[in-house]
């Protein structure tokens, strides 16, 4: 089977219990770039401008750990995922986040949940974002709560205060700029079909999570009596990280992510992964995106694929 993406970067993680959470509005396509300040002196608003983009961790001081090593917090306009090294393999975590209000309205703390449950795995306080020699600096407070059956419980030793810096965003993000695919594409699409010479294989996709990546022997394996997902969301950020989720499997919500770029200026074709599959865009407005590849690799033959989202 042929996919649009195949493995970089994975999580699995079961669905959890649910409790009450804030709803706050959101915003579409790119947020402000540059945004700072105190974000408990801020509305959820302008919080979520504060926050938005890419946290590295490389020039952390904390960032020591036997067991596991934080690598980026990552915030787009409703999702974040966090990249960490578990036992030196590569890791995520994606989700939605929960911007907690005190009576002034101004955001008190950032609550990260598992997708697909309202667990929270971190909660975020004490956020201050500022801008010296033109970078721009956050410091914060993290405080985890990974479940004890969860295979990251070790990643709890990570907690603390922290010091980091914002990446830079992709060249061709600008607020400013409604109109370019670039624009277009930064946001969350749900998976509608996918055809392999005309045929529809869409429910081969779905049956993507009921694989596991097999590190020790390189391959995946199909885990017996697993049931497909039900729903794949793809998500394109400012900041050059494309990631799969899929929903509703009996083995869980799986995360695939990795980086992607733009092939040309034309904006009409990018690569994903370490650049070896390009992707070439049939048509894109703010509803509906079609992609189409045309690949060959040593496990299978070649053939012609289109993707088919729609905008959440």
């Amino acid at each position: 089977m042929k996919k649009l993406l195949y493995l970089c970067v994975i999580v699995v993680f079961s669905a959890c219990g649910s409790d009450d959470s804030v709803t706050v509005e959101t915003t579409n396509g790119i947020t402000t770039l540059d945004a700072t300040g105190t974000v408990s002196e801020q509305t959820p608003i302008e919080a979520k401008k504060t926050i938005y983009g890419k946290w590295n961790f490389s020039n952390s001081a904390r960032i020591t750990s036997n067991t596991c090593i934080f690598s980026f917090i990552e915030f787009t306009d409703d999702y974040y995922i966090i990249g960490f090294y578990v036992n030196q393999e590569i890791e995520a975590v994606f989700g939605t986040y929960v911007l907690n209000t005190d009576a002034n309205g101004f955001v008190t703390s950032v609550d990260l949940n598992l997708e697909m449950s309202n667990t929270t795995i971190a909660t975020l306080t004490n956020i201050v974002v500022s801008e010296t020699n033109e970078s721009l600096n956050a410091t914060f407070t993290i405080e985890l709560n990974i479940p004890e059956d969860s295979e990251y419980i070790i990643c709890n030793n990570l907690e603390g205060d922290y010091s980091t810096n914002k990446g830079d965003p992709m060249d061709e993000s600008d607020p400013s700029d409604t109109d370019s695919n670039h624009a277009k594409l930064i946001s969350t699409w749900t998976f509608v079909s996918m055809t392999e010479d005309g045929v529809d294989i869409s429910n081969q996709w779905y049956d993507d999570a009921c694989y596991e990546y097999e590190y020790n022997y390189g391959e995946e394996i199909y885990i017996e009596g697993c049931t497909p997902s039900t729903k794949i969301k793809l998500t394109f950020s400012a900041y050059g990280t494309y990631t799969f989720v899929f929903y509703g499997s009996s083995n869980g919500t799986k995360v695939l992510t990795e980086p992607w770029s733009w092939s040309d200026e034309t904006q009409t074709s990018f690569y994903v992964g370490d650049g070896d599959e390009l992707i070439s865009i049939e048509s894109l407005t703010d509803m509906e995106a079609i992609f189409s590849s045309n690949q060959e690799d040593e496990y299978e033959d070649e053939g012609d694929y289109i993707y088919s989202f729609i905008a959440e």
